[in-house]
């Protein structure tokens, strides 16, 4: 599996806190079958993370269990508002990709404003766990506008297991089941997402079969880190 949204990185945000547990998260995703991870802190009014700081904070891992490492981020709704075009494509995934969240309280018009926002710098979006995302739940036709547009869609693993609740779980799974998924990506902050990612991508084999589960947990990763 290639992960394109990762909370690896020691210090920065809501995962690990020191290189330590960075390492042991490393660690637990490559033995969860992870080869390459994204690295992709907040960008956030919380967590304001800019790509020296990124950089400084790969720096003091010692040992990432045989992964190939990359830098990117995950801007909130308001930061990404805020952010110029340089900022955007230095913290792109593969220099073309915006990765965005979408929070419960995300307002469903905020996804033509953000992609309009992210194309006229001459890039692309994708959108973070919408299946988190209240309007999303309600309407999955907005993850429809958001890929007519050109945007992609990133689910994570820890809403496909259960961990936000039913309804998001069941969001998940029927934009997977229904084709409106361009990624799977796992989102870990700490060991135990990594240790879950296990059930999850034997499920996911095991619903939607062994070609759509390559094509969202390597092909079509692949294909963000190629630009």
């Amino acid at each position: 599996m290639i992960d394109t949204h990762c909370h690896l990185l020691p210090g920065v945000d809501d995962g690990p806190q020191d290189a330590t547990e960075s390492t042991r998260l490393a660690e637990a995703l490559a033995a969860a079958g992870v080869t390459r991870v994204v690295c992709t802190p907040h960008v956030s009014r919380r967590w304001p993370t800019t790509r020296s700081r990124a950089e400084a904070a790969l720096s003091e891992i010692v040992a990432l269990g045989g992964l190939d490492v990359d830098l990117a981020a995950e801007f909130s709704p308001a930061l990404l508002l805020e952010a110029d075009s340089d900022v955007l494509e230095g913290l792109a995934i593969g220099g073309s990709f915006v990765l965005v969240e979408l929070k419960p309280d995300t307002a469903g018009d905020f996804v033509r404003v953000a992609s309009d926002y992210v194309g006229r710098a001459g890039l692309r979006i994708v959108f973070a766990h919408p299946e988190r995302c209240r309007a999303v739940q309600r309407a999955v036709s907005i993850v429809d506008a958001i890929r007519d547009g050109g945007g992609l869609v990133q689910i994570v693993s820890s809403s496909l297991a259960g961990v936000w609740g039913d309804t998001t779980e069941r969001t998940a799974w029927t934009l997977l089941s229904s084709g409106r998924a361009d990624v799977l990506a796992s989102d870990a902050h700490q060991v135990r997402d990594a240790e879950r990612l296990v059930g999850v991508l034997a499920e996911l084999e095991d619903r939607l079969g062994t070609e759509a589960a390559r094509r969202l947990t390597q092909s079509g990763p692949a294909a963000l880190l190629g630009g």
